[in-house]
């Protein structure tokens, strides 16, 4: 009988080195330093400006009145204690307060980009790039460029109003790896800086996972990071106060991150949203509320609810009306370590005064059934 020969000792080091070696379990993850709304620069005609005399003009109101809340004041203040309350009355008739009613005013008109580029994502699979909240909003002064809403925004985050986690795991490679888990979530520590201001790298922050968090599966590809779309994904909203922080809700959300060489990541993230919450969150949000947009910020309230009105894009209602607006949101971030805490933590965040949550859900009933409502 003939026998098997067995290979020697060197074909089978020639066989380990041919076989592929077995994947390494890999986690990576980053602590985002600046997070705002995916606007671009030099794409508008020009930013609009508030005429507070042309705002005022109603079929009932005289130019003496408007002459008198218009005046230049004395002191900075002023404005808010003379102007402020007169800005919530624009409507058709007396009385009533056109940031909880805004269609009792009429559409004053906003300009809108030129421009033919646009950052977001193609969420409809028709209509390429859709984001239509920078279709709105985009030229507006308050989400552009330095002293804006958005500049505030960061500030505030990196001195503590927020913390933001991204952590991505998977067993292929950190570069190129077809199944990775990714997690975005908030933390209640506070970003560590340095006497410079800059955020710290690989600093540990503990990860929240019982509210404002999402977990989707993506891929890695040439270090590009692409997430399969999450029917509702939860995570951290845009703030920049204290009253208008919480979850933003983005419906077939996705997230887009380029790893750089550095261990940073920069990158995208987004979905269609509400757009009567996001206006519910501008216009009712700190102690002067509406006029703290419209005087200093000089956005005009009532151009912004029908701009996101007339540019909401997705999830129509019975009537054919859209309700939610494709919206992107830009991030960047250092490399960190997203820690599980020994037990769950929640975040420490007092909610918004009851004055604000009611003028939200006075607004949103309004919107809803266009029924007058009363100012709480």
């Amino acid at each position: 009988m003939k026998r098997r020969s067995t290979p020697g000792l060197s074909a089978l080091i020639l066989l380990l080195l041919a076989a592929p070696a077995a994947a390494a379990p890999w986690v990576r993850s980053f602590v985002v330093t600046a997070y705002e709304p995916a606007f671009r620069d030099g794409d508008c005609p020009a930013a609009p400006d508030n005429d507070f005399a042309g705002m005022l003009q109603t079929g009932w109101r005289r130019a003496a009145e408007i002459a008198e809340l218009t005046k230049p004041a004395p002191q900075s203040i002023e404005p808010y204690r003379i102007l402020a309350p007169a800005l919530h009355f624009r409507g058709f008739a007396p009385g009533i307060d056109t940031y909880l009613n805004p269609f009792a005013a009429p559409d004053p008109g906003l300009p809108q980009p030129t421009g033919k580029d646009a950052e977001g994502f193609d969420l409809d699979g028709r209509t390429g790039i859709d984001n239509g909240f920078y279709r709105a909003l985009g030229c507006l002064a308050a989400f552009r460029g330095p002293g804006s809403i958005t500049a505030r925004a960061n500030a505030r985050m990196q001195d503590g109003l927020q913390t933001i986690l991204i952590r991505l795991s998977g067993t292929g490679s950190p570069t190129r790896d077809y199944d990775v888990l990714v997690e975005i979530g908030p933390s209640p520590d506070k970003l560590e800086r340095n006497t410079r201001g800059e955020v710290l790298r690989d600093y540990s922050y503990r990860l929240v996972r019982l509210q404002q968090y999402a977990k989707l599966r993506g891929r890695i590809r040439d270090g590009v990071l692409t997430t399969t779309p999450l029917a509702e994904l939860k995570a951290p909203d845009f703030a920049w106060s204290e009253s208008n922080r919480g979850e933003a809700i983005f419906r077939q959300g996705r997230l887009r991150l380029v790893l750089a060489p550095d261990g940073g990541a920069t990158g995208l993230l987004g979905g269609w949203r509400d757009w009567r919450e996001l206006y519910a969150r501008l216009a009712f949000n700190v102690a002067i509320e509406g006029p703290f947009l419209e005087i200093p910020y000089r956005t005009n309230l009532i151009a912004v609810y029908y701009a996101l009105a007339r540019n909401a894009d997705g999830d129509p209602d019975g009537r054919g009306r859209n309700r939610a607006i494709s919206t992107a949101y830009r991030l960047t971030a250092v490399p960190a370590f997203a820690v599980d805490p020994a037990s769950p933590v929640a975040l420490i965040q007092p909610p918004p005064s009851a004055r604000i949550l009611a003028e939200r859900a006075a607004f949103l009933n309004a919107v809803t059934t266009h029924r007058m409502a009363p100012s709480p």
